[in-house]
């Protein structure tokens, strides 16, 4: 039987000669106590299990914080990671673009080298061309003036031409040979 304190509070006792019957007071402090020790044992279970359930509480709202914390953390870092990443594709790109600069600029150079010795070549065989012309032209000229002095009465006579031939021949082979030089140019 479960007595309530409204219960404890209505109890009123019989009277008799000597006071309230004993038995009737001792058996309901006897219940009362039963239901008091139950009450505080269950109080104090109650008690125990709130601070319990605190306790799991304060553990379980750290690790939402530390999970938090980590969570942000993460995030930062995440960040940190992407922006580091973005500096370094943006400083591989440029490193990339000047070295392509840089072979391009070595390619042109090359080119304009080869270019210009291809130049200087054809340059050089057209000169070799007009001089070699010339000589072929002076030596034909030679052999024609040869006949002529097979003819001739003195040897003297042939050799002063000959030399007079070749330096008027060889005035007109430079001056056609600067201005075919110059008209190829």
């Amino acid at each position: 039987m479960d007595i309530s304190p409204l219960e404890i509070q209505k109890k009123e006792f019989s009277r008799s000669i000597r006071g309230y019957n004993t038995e009737e007071v001792d058996e309901f402090l006897d219940n009362l106590l039963a239901n008091y020790e139950r009450i505080y044992k269950e109080n104090r279970d109650l008690r125990e299990q709130i601070q319990l359930l605190h306790e799991k509480m304060q553990s379980y709202k750290d690790i939402e914080t530390t999970m938090k914390n980590a969570l942000v953390l993460a995030e930062k870092t995440a960040e940190e990671v992407k922006s580091n990443a973005e500096r370094e594709k943006e400083a591989i790109l440029k490193e990339a673009r000047l070295h392509a600069k840089e072979i391009i600029q070595q390619a042109k150079e090359q080119f304009n080298q080869i270019n210009n010795q291809n130049e200087e070549l054809r340059q050089q065989f057209c000169l070799y061309k007009i001089r070699f012309k010339n000589f072929l032209e002076s030596q034909l000229e030679y052999l024609d003036s040869l006949e002529l002095d097979l003819f001739a009465d003195s040897a003297s006579s042939c050799e002063s031409a000959l030399k007079a031939a070749a330096a008027s021949d060889g005035e007109e082979n430079r001056q056609d040979t600067d201005r075919e030089v110059h008209n190829q140019q």
